[in-house]
């Protein structure tokens, strides 16, 4: 049995009834659809700085890539993921990170941050986008200093950049870079420049990074001790440069145990890799009076 095809088609409206069409004021306009297609009138636009660009019938352009403006829309993209400082990995990479230059990124928020400062060498705040950007961008001074503070100091001649002067001699010379914490080639014009300028190797490292030391209990091993406890405690790593956190047992050690890592920080951050030479204190004096009593015997004195 055939069904008939009419009877199941959909009734079609009368030709009298008009055509049902959105108003015109709830549509974008050409240039807005074309210029910022995901657009959302609910997402309210962030203040920034700079004047918005105007995009057509009042949409504004949000420099995190949202808009604002009359209309509805699709749904807004996520708001971009703030960078989070970086996490406690090795300290080669956290080294690398500090050594990067301030970077504020693409995106117009004001949010403060504090960034390692390799000119300064110090933590310095700055006012960070709010998106992408380095890993250099600490949420606090404590955070960049304890990430940052294993950073050798150099002095302030070695801070510079180098120049190769405006004469075109060809001398071949070593400078420090700060980027790379080494002492580099370059080949130097002959005159003016500046002076992180040295002859030889041996020159620029014994300047620029002079081995420093710290106290003797720094360099000692880690040392769990005695007992059965277990209490969290932090000891210097002289291989590392680094506080580290070991399970202390209750008695026993050595003196390189800290109950926080701040108070690691404080004791050992002059500490290099090597130990320093103890120097046994001698008495100058008493030596060379024993030599004169040796050489020029005391006379008997009946009246003393």
């Amino acid at each position: 049995r055939s069904r008939d095809p009419a009877a199941t088609r959909p009734p079609s409206l009368p030709p009298s009834l008009p055509s049902v069409r959105p108003p015109a004021a709830a549509t974008w306009p050409p240039a807005a659809a074309s210029r910022c297609p995901r657009c959302c009138c609910r997402w309210p636009a962030r203040p920034w700085p700079r004047a918005p660009s105007q995009v057509g019938a009042g949409a504004r352009r949000d420099p995190a890539g949202g808009c604002a403006g009359p209309g509805p829309g699709p749904r807004p993209p996520p708001p971009p993921r703030w960078l989070q400082p970086p996490s406690l990995v090795s300290p080669a990479e956290k080294q690398r990170a500090c050594l990067l230059p301030p970077d504020d990124g693409p995106c117009r928020a004001l949010v403060p941050r504090w960034y390692y400062d390799r000119y300064t060498q110090s933590c310095q705040e700055f006012t960070y986008g709010g998106c992408h950007g380095n890993a250099n961008n600490f949420l606090t001074l404590d955070d960049c200093e304890k990430s940052c503070w294993t950073i050798k100091k150099v002095p302030k001649l070695c801070r510079m950049e180098a120049d190769a002067g405006p004469c075109r001699s060809h001398l071949k010379r070593y400078a420090f870079n700060l980027s790379s914490m080494r002492c580099e080639e370059f080949i130097y014009g002959g005159c003016y420049g500046n002076g992180n300028n040295f002859r030889d190797l041996q020159s620029c490292v014994d300047h620029c990074l002079p081995e420093k030391t710290g106290p003797l209990l720094c360099y000692s091993p880690k040392d769990e001790g005695l007992c059965s406890s277990s209490v969290p405690r932090y000891y210097y790593d002289s291989k590392t440069k680094s506080c580290k956190e070991f399970k202390y047992t209750g008695c026993g050690g050595n003196a390189n145990n800290f109950v926080t890592e701040t108070d690691c920080y404080n004791v050992c951050r002059k500490a290099g890799t090597q130990k320093p030479r103890i120097n046994k204190p001698t008495n100058v004096f008493r030596r060379k009076m024993m030599r004169k009593l040796i050489k020029k015997p005391q006379m008997y004195n009946p009246k003393s």
